[in-house]
């Protein structure tokens, strides 16, 4: 098959969703499919929110029409147009759940934002969910990222259960055995010299940063230190003065992912704090190094919990730690040969031809 899959951001390891998107791509070429991944980026300079979902759609249409035909368009729900439905089987797979990113930050403007400004947010996301319910109507085969995101599709558009189906993500071989020598590397700290926690994410409110500042905050007595990474500028402007100072909260703002594995190994527990995601693959490079991660229920956690019955366990933390490791055997256990992606590109095509034999 002759597959294109679009991701919104550039090209680069750094952005998730284009993460995604290569590794797929390069799992379905190994399969000896013509698949690869293109992005409309970049965009003209004069782009802003309002037309930024406009501007994607034209430049992927007008790839699409130049470089086609594909037996197979593999798009983000808002860029699924008349257009591309036309133009091959279109599929959409889902990145991130963004009605539930934006019921979340409508629930948290109300609280914070003038009255004005409210409104132009609440027809901005109006706006948004329309072209993603008309982009997942359009679809022949809708793939949600994970068990949890497919479960609540199905409660939320039942008519849509029968092109309903799911994916999972995962990392790639060579990172997968970067970070199974930093799990066979890591030794347990003494108890009494505190617990280094690590954090992984954009400091946005569905990241949790809420309930991470409230650890934080009651932890401001013990011996425990803190990494916030990744969060961009955003998060020392939320942190009190003396908690930097002090340096028991530390903040990365942003590092290459060839920084991450010493990153990991440099801590002893992770947290997970988000009231919604997509997935989480922070979570996936925190356990696979041998971190215990305390996690809230939301994204993967429900994905991998068989697979780390010791090491994923409920947030908050509580207040003493036990330091032994977890010892779960990702091999016998059934987890390496699930999320590899190899599996997940034959995964794909099988559900794929499986669309591809369904009258439309």
């Amino acid at each position: 098959m002759r597959i294109l899959i679009v991701s919104h951001p550039a090209l680069e390891r750094e952005a998730g969703a284009a993460q995604t998107a290569l590794d797929l791509a390069a799992a379905l070429r190994q399969r000896g499919h013509d698949a690869f991944a293109w992005s409309p980026e970049p965009l003209p300079a004069d782009t802003r929110w309002w037309n930024l979902h406009q501007r994607q759609r034209r430049a992927i249409e007008r790839f699409a029409a130049a470089e086609g035909p594909f037996d197979v368009i593999d798009s983000p729900p808002v860029s699924a147009t008349r257009r591309l439905a036309r133009a091959g089987c279109l599929v959409v797979r889902d990145v991130q759940p963004e009605l539930l990113y934006l019921r979340h930050a409508l629930r948290s403007q109300l609280r914070s934002l003038p009255l004005p400004r409210l409104a132009l947010h609440a027809l901005g996301g109006g706006l948004l969910a329309g072209a993603l319910v008309a982009g997942w109507r359009r679809a022949r085969l809708i793939l949600c990222l994970g068990s949890r995101e497919r479960a609540w599709m199905a409660r939320a558009f039942p008519r849509w259960e029968p092109k309903l189906r799911c994916y999972v993500i995962a990392l790639t071989d060579a990172e997968r055995a970067t970070l199974a020598e930093v799990r066979r590397r890591r030794r347990p700290r003494p108890e009494r010299e505190g617990v280094r926690f690590l954090w992984i994410g954009r400091w946005a409110a569905h990241k949790g940063t809420a309930a991470l500042l409230g650890l934080l905050a009651a932890r401001a007595g013990s011996a425990d230190r803190f990494t916030l990474a990744g969060c961009g500028p955003a998060a020392e402007r939320e942190l009190p003065a003396e908690w930097l100072r002090s340096g028991r909260v530390r903040v990365v703002p942003a590092f290459r992912r060839a920084e991450l594995p010493a990153l990991l190994a440099e801590h002893d527990a992770g947290l997970f704090t988000s009231d919604v995601e997509g997935w989480g693959i922070s979570l996936n490079e925190m356990l696979e190094s041998g971190l215990p991660v305390f996690a809230t229920t939301a994204g993967a956690v429900e994905d991998l919990r068989p697979y780390f019955p010791e090491a994923l366990r409920p947030f908050p933390p509580p207040e003493r730690f036990d330091p032994r490791l977890p010892a779960e055997d990702l091999e016998a256990n059934g987890y390496a040969a699930r999320f590899n992606w190899a599996a997940i590109a034959r995964s794909y095509e099988e559900q794929v031809l499986a669309a591809l034999r369904e009258p439309r």
